[in-house]
């Protein structure tokens, strides 16, 4: 150990904390650790966390001390480049090869039993598919919660770039890097630290700003962002990060968790998929799903406009205890333990308004069936006043319907998957406000005389031609309740010029772009991910048409270019929506 480094710290409910404790990389950098143990005799398996945001003062989903109180060694890392780590922060890049040697490393410490576990939400989803993907001997079960997925589907939503999301991640990162710089000159520090706040604080400005991709940034605190936003379906950066074929590799348990309005529930939902096929081959326990009517940093009884009942948060998951529990429970289990209490299901789901959880032995659920929801209209759809339905009786002879997208104005960001500053909120809100423009076409169902209930993948069929050579077509699930509050439920969006790419649900097909050809007809496929909600008695379904989504997703300019900043030149794009009998665009809802 370095002299003046580590700090024991003796606690008395039976817990050594040691802090910063070094941990050798196989280039010879040193990362930290604070290290939690209990001070009883005998030996005990770790659990580790390895995160980008601070070690020191970052929540973890399981308080160090409770693992601690469960006989557990508790480890929680600054990855490299970040918090009190030596070298340089590179997102994603080193967290497989640092990965594996922090398992080996905790399997070795002094009072470790040779078993290791990893859990940790979002980054630290992604740092333990990392890890396990070079199968480090002891490692025995892995937790990744809201995890953030593959590079390429975190960079970008059906073709859309995850504007909202980059820009305000790499923005909230940036300070740390400046503290680690300019710690020896306070004068300096504060001169840097400065433009950083001023930028967060006005990053509507910024997310509005047509020269982004250009803007000075002398300290590189954008670079990656700036990667992100010009990485393109095969870069090979990205492909080296396509975590797909690590997931589908990891046979030891796994616990998923994620939430209906979570930013990476789609990819969640796609690990624990190639999980459970490996694992119902191969004749193993099945992995363990939760999804709660969460986003992807709130995990109570509330979410935007909705209220769901405390069995909803985090403090009493389906009556299992709070999440810690739930994450405690299942490393015991998976260690061979027996646990004390109701057994949990492999798949367990809060049902949006019924509001309570139910059970399931798989996902996707049992005795799902696909449901098609064909969209209708007089041709005159324009806004909630207008004449779209809904039903599930197939289109005849019917005309389409046409808006104007303009880029300079576009249907602004209310709610939904998001992970953006706190004045945009996430979660399930109400669009009335948006649903009142001429550039949102609204398709909504007959009153529901009995409950609905959609539990599954969900998606949009759409046909449509723009005058552009490139557009944006976005769709959003609606729960019309009988007050006339429109909540928002899932959406979704595909980029004309990576329709081929994003034209499976669920899945992204690598491959090159391609224009569209100006008013031709175009079938497009957009992902709605999943939702699982009860339409009860008296409310109707609502499916919304248009083509942005302002900050979430960057507006297409409709040029060609697929850019932001001076290369794009922005036009107005006529879309016209079609739904006949030639052309069936519909909403798809796995109903039970």
């Amino acid at each position: 150990m370095e002299a003046g480094i580590e700090t024991n710290t003796m606690m008395d409910n039976g817990a050594e904390v040691l802090f910063d404790v070094p941990v050798r990389m196989r280039d010879g950098t040193i990362l930290r650790a604070n290290v939690f143990k209990p001070t009883r005799d005998g030996t005990h398996p770790v659990l580790v966390t390895r995160l980008p945001y601070g070690k020191d003062r970052f929540p973890a989903l399981v308080d160090p001390l409770r693992g601690v109180q469960r006989g557990y060694i508790v480890v929680v890392q600054d990855v490299r480049g970040r918090g009190r780590s030596g070298g340089t922060w590179e997102p994603f890049v080193h967290e497989a090869d640092d990965g594996e040697d922090t398992v080996r490393w905790a399997k070795e410490l002094p009072g470790s039993n040779g078993q290791v576990g990893l859990f940790g939400a979002s980054y630290m989803g992604f740092t333990q598919w990392a890890a396990a993907s070079r199968s480090p001997a002891g490692l025995f079960a892995l937790a990744p919660f809201v995890s953030a997925g593959s590079l390429r589907s975190s960079l970008r939503r059906g073709g859309a770039r995850e504007l909202g999301l980059g820009l305000f991640w790499s923005l909230l990162l940036a300070p740390d890097t400046i503290l680690r710089r300019y710690a020896g000159d306070p004068l300096a520090l504060f001169q840097k630290l400065v433009p950083i706040v001023e930028d967060i604080d006005g990053i509507d400005a910024l997310y509005a700003s047509a020269s982004l991709p250009e803007r000075a940034d002398p300290e590189g605190l954008l670079d990656s962002f700036r990667r992100g936003l010009t990485a393109g379906p095969t870069d090979p950066e990205v492909a080296e990060l396509d975590i797909d074929p690590w997931v589908g590799a990891v046979t030891v348990p796994t616990l998923h968790g994620t939430g209906w309005w979570d930013l990476f529930l789609g990819e969640v939902l796609r690990q624990y998929e190639l999980v459970d096929q490996r694992a119902r081959q191969e004749g193993r326990t099945p992995p363990h799903l939760v999804i709660g009517p969460w986003t992807h940093t709130g995990y109570g009884s509330a979410a935007g406009d909705l209220a769901f009942g405390l069995t909803a948060s985090s403090m009493l998951v389906n009556y299992h205890g709070d999440l810690a529990d739930v994450h405690l429970d299942f490393f015991d289990r998976a260690r061979g333990r027996r646990v004390i209490g109701l057994e949990p299901s492999p798949v367990e789901l809060f049902i949006v308004g019924e509001n309570r959880w139910r059970s399931y032995s798989r996902w996707p659920v049992p005795n799902s069936t696909p449901e098609a929801w064909y969209l209708h209209s007089d041709g005159t759809a324009q806004s909630r006043h207008g004449s779209g339905t809904l039903s599930r009786q197939p289109p005849g002879a019917e005309r389409h319907d046409t808006y104007r997208y303009d880029p300079d104005h576009p249907v602004p960001t209310r709610g939904g998957n998001i992970l953006m500053p706190e004045h945009h909120r996430a979660g399930p809100l109400d669009q009335r406000e948006n649903e009142g423009r001429p550039d949102v076409l609204c398709f909504t169902s007959d009153v529901v005389t009995e409950p609905y209930t959609a539990i599954g993948r969900a998606h949009v069929t759409l046909y449509a031609a723009s005058s552009a050579r490139d557009t944006d077509f976005v769709a959003r699930l609606v729960d019309v309740h009988p007050d006339g509050r429109a909540i928002g439920i899932a959406d979704g969006v595909v980029r004309a010029s990576w329709r081929e790419i994003y034209a499976v649900p669920g899945e992204v097909r690598p491959g090159p772009t391609s224009a569209i050809e100006p008013d031709r007809v175009y079938r497009y496929t957009i992902d709605l991910w999943a939702t699982g909600i009860t339409f009860l008695p008296g409310h109707r379904i609502r499916l919304e048409v248009t083509s942005s989504n302002f900050p979430r997703w960057d507006k297409n300019p409709n040029d060609g270019s697929d850019g932001l900043g001076a290369a794009a030149a922005p036009v107005v794009a006529v879309q016209r929506i079609f739904h006949d009998a030639e052309h069936p665009s519909a909403l798809v809802l796995a109903h039970v």
